[in-house]
């Protein structure tokens, strides 16, 4: 098989995910869900019909509500997840399963920060896990976790993509690299305020 050929099967395949992502089939079924949840208002929401996943953020309640993929919980349907702004303890960004940097209540921010300087999350996803190493490989997995005080289910992981195998070159998902920067800013500003909050 000809690189030619190696390289329009790529292309093609990320052409079908980017397809899938913006479908009106899921996001709607998932505005539903997080439209009936009471007492809760989305100001902003995030909508993944790939990932089948959404995350939404009710500022005037101060509440989060998150909606997992059910075949990632191995169930049938999931049902959206409710917390509080002072149930958020941390909020970590994931690439590949390895962690690129982390917010916790409490401590310093942790992770892949050179020289004390935060280039944004996406900064730190496109030149590789350290500041040493300035590498542009392909991404597989990129996801945001939230760790809460519920015992039952504490973390929480919302993916923002979900292509194992073939991975995606970042400068092809530079939207999702944008959501992801401003979604960890929103999650990463409302650990940081209730860290203040703790210690008045």
């Amino acid at each position: 098989m000809s690189i030619s050929v190696i390289i329009s099967l790529i292309g093609l395949g990320l052409l079908v995910v980017f397809i899938l992502s913006v479908m009106p089939g899921n996001s709607s079924r998932m505005d539903e869900q997080l439209n009936a949840i009471p007492d809760f208002t989305p100001a902003v929401s995030y909508k993944s019909s790939m990932c089948k996943n959404a995350i939404a953020i009710d500022i005037e309640r101060e509440k989060i509500a998150v909606l997992l993929n059910p075949m990632k919980l191995r169930q049938l349907e999931a049902r959206p997840s409710v917390y509080g702004f002072s149930d958020l303890m941390a909020v970590e960004l994931v690439r590949d399963g390895a962690s690129v940097v982390k917010t916790q209540r409490g401590s310093q921010l942790v992770g892949a920060v050179a020289g004390g300087l935060l280039l944004g999350p996406a900064g730190l996803i496109v030149g590789g896990l350290s500041g040493s190493k300035r590498q542009q490989s392909k991404i597989e997995r990129l996801s945001i976790k939230l760790y809460t005080n519920d015992l039952m289910m504490p973390i929480q992981e919302l993916f923002f993509l979900d292509f194992p195998g073939a991975g995606a070159d970042p400068q092809q998902i530079q939207p999702i690299l944008r959501d992801l920067d401003q979604w960890y800013g929103r999650l990463r500003v409302i650990v940081e305020s209730k860290k203040g909050a703790q210690a008045r």
